[in-house]
């Protein structure tokens, strides 16, 4: 098929509308999409027009035996609408199933995670008290080193099924804000100390960390041999910095500390609501004895 000058002009005359086409899409992107399917109209109008005024005038290539020349050029007209005019829905498509892959993906790889949480979620509405149920606490009094040692042991009730370690500190009220702030500073000194803690694992300075626990918020803290949540729990009666760190492989997450945080404000609570009973408790001659339980066993 030879290359005649009116072939060449009709070629050049394309790659121009191809040329343009582009520079609009680059130009005005909004523009272009607007008013795309006007353009390929256009495209498609030429090509059939052109092809009709060459019939017309005998002046079509005569290809003669040679078809694949004929079916390349019919497939360059439609290869060049496919990713040229339709580059967009291309890319929205092939975007679209990479999505579809990536949340597959990401479903799979965090069902155990799921299934994890929802064990955890059973295992705090069995540790809660029950309404119908006595909660009885042995030897209870309203001491610090006594409130603490039960919380803790509360909390590892919950912390053990799931290879998870938890460490209390106690930090003492103040009504100056000053004070307090320098107190929880001094406490998360002390954790830091005790665990090891490196800024890059911690991912914010100390001064951002006790911003963060004044606010009540929790911090995750990933180390390169486990994971770690710092949370302040301000009670109704004390105040306390946990700290839960994972063993065996197992990630530990604010979700966590948000189960852990909705026990112990349960559980003060409830403690709020039997006050009475325990200060009257105390001027008795024997307290009343039970198994520390949340199921009240």
């Amino acid at each position: 098929m030879e290359a005649n000058w009116y072939m060449i002009t009709i070629c050049s005359l394309l790659l121009l509308g191809i040329a343009f086409s582009i520079g609009l899409y680059i130009w005005s992107r909004e523009f272009y999409l607007k008013h795309r399917i006007a353009i390929r109209k256009i495209y498609y109008g030429t090509v059939i027009a052109t092809s009709f005024f060459l019939w017309a005038f005998n002046a079509f290539p005569n290809v003669g035996a040679e078809l694949e020349y004929l079916i390349a050029l019919v497939v360059s007209i439609v290869a060049i609408d496919l990713f040229i005019f339709q580059t967009p829905d291309i890319t929205k498509f092939m975007s679209n199933e990479l999505k579809q892959e990536s949340l597959v993906e990401s479903i799979n790889k965090n069902r155990g995670t799921f299934i994890e949480l929802s064990e955890k979620l059973i295992k705090v509405n069995e540790l809660m008290p029950k309404s119908e149920q006595k909660w009885h606490l042995e030897e209870f009094e309203f001491t610090p080193e006594t409130y603490e040692e039960f919380v803790l042991s509360y909390l590892r009730n919950f912390t053990s099924s799931f290879h998870l370690e938890v460490y209390s500190y106690m930090v003492e009220s103040s009504p100056n804000e000053d004070l307090f702030q320098r107190n929880i500073a001094s406490v998360y000194e002390q954790i830091r100390l005790d665990h090891d803690f490196t800024l890059r694992g911690v991912g914010m300075r100390k001064q951002q960390v006790i911003k963060t626990l004044l606010d009540g918020e929790n911090i995750e803290i990933l180390e390169k041999e486990c994971s770690s949540v710092l949370f302040p729990y301000f009670g109704e009666y004390y105040n306390l910095l946990f700290v839960v760190s994972s063993r065996k492989g197992n990630e530990v997450t604010g979700a966590d500390a948000s189960l852990m945080l909705n026990m112990l404000y349960t559980f003060d609570m409830w403690l709020l609501s039997k006050e009475d009973e325990f200060l009257t408790g105390d001027e008795s001659e024997e307290p009343e004895h039970s198994i520390v339980d949340g199921n009240g066993q």
